[in-house]
């Protein structure tokens, strides 16, 4: 259950983080935003949010794992104890 909770901890915080890096994704490609006048910085920047964003995925699916795992044991001691009777 711990593992759990830490899983959901970090997908929460890698979501908003995602949301953040799809904002700047989005102003740069249109040339909305311009932070540094070096195009290798932002080069880096845009591999950063796009680790950002595949982290994310991998997390969504690894608390899904844990998240089916825990259903599972929940189902199966609810039966056993007969508490559906």
């Amino acid at each position: 259950m711990k593992r759990l909770r830490l899983a959901a901890w970090v997908t929460a915080i890698l979501g908003f983080l995602s949301i953040l890096s799809l904002l700047y994704l989005f102003c740069s490609i249109f040339n909305l935003v311009d932070l540094f006048a070096s195009p290798d910085v932002d080069l880096y920047i845009d591999g950063a949010c796009l680790l950002v964003l595949s982290v994310f995925t991998v997390s969504v699916y690894v608390m899904l794992g844990y998240l089916l795992n825990t259903s599972d044991r929940l189902i199966n001691l609810t039966t056993d104890t007969g508490i559906n009777k």
